[in-house]
């Protein structure tokens, strides 16, 4: 313990709880006499009373059904990986955070845990997709990503529209889109959050405390 002079602690956002479990926060407070050291903010959707999306996102629905687009579960990572890495690269001169490898392996692990959904065009080629983590109160996108196709025809909106209303509408507690924040929270992608917002996400907020072993042990 005389090693440890200071702790980082990230509560586990309320939404993730099967059971109320927020002793943490009041320990934090009145025990470790933590500071709040940033908050990023997710964009997440109450499953039992979806709200009707935004008129961007219905415009994209109706643009993807118009195009024939359809929406299924898929096992082709590769697929979906490829356009992932090829949208990070040319974006952002980046990789995804796992490698192909990677998750192959996280999926053959979790099965029934870890789900790609696909949207295809009307010749069968895939377009754009999602990675699904199921929790017991939880179901959390991981990745999102269309190709250029995929964007002009309004491929993720019919995915969501799929995902939400059809896969898992009443059969979880909560769909978490994730962080729309960049550098601990300092930093807002609205464009992004804009898109979350469409869908019917509200923002639930993660945090990150600090606080020094001294000030416990005084």
């Amino acid at each position: 313990h005389s090693g440890v002079q200071r702790v980082i602690y990230k509560p586990t956002p309320w939404i993730y709880h099967c059971y109320p479990a927020e002793e943490d926060l009041y320990a934090l407070t009145y025990i470790c006499h933590a500071q709040l050291t940033s908050r990023d903010i997710s964009s997440t959707i109450p499953l039992d009373s979806l709200m009707t999306f935004g008129k961007d996102r219905r415009r994209g629905v109706r643009k993807a059904t118009r195009a024939g687009v359809t929406v299924r579960e898929s096992q082709d990572l590769a697929t979906f990986w490829d356009i992932l890495d090829k949208n990070l690269t040319n974006k952002y001169a980046t990789h995804p955070v796992h490698s192909l490898e990677e998750l192959t392996l996280l999926h053959s692990r979790f099965p029934n845990s870890i789900r790609l959904f696909m949207a295809y065009n009307d010749k069968g080629i895939a377009i754009g997709g999602t990675i699904i983590y199921e929790m017991p109160q939880v179901v959390h996108t991981q990745y999102i990503s269309a190709s250029p196709e995929g964007k002009r025809l309004g491929a993720i909106d019919l995915l969501f529209d799929y995902i939400l209303n059809d896969v898992y509408a009443n059969h979880k507690g909560f769909f978490d889109f994730g962080k729309s924040t960049e550098e601990e929270g300092k930093i807002l992608n609205t464009t992004l959050i804009f898109q979350k917002e469409g869908f019917g996400g509200r923002g639930v907020c993660y945090d990150c405390y600090t606080w020094e072993t001294r000030s416990v042990i005084e």
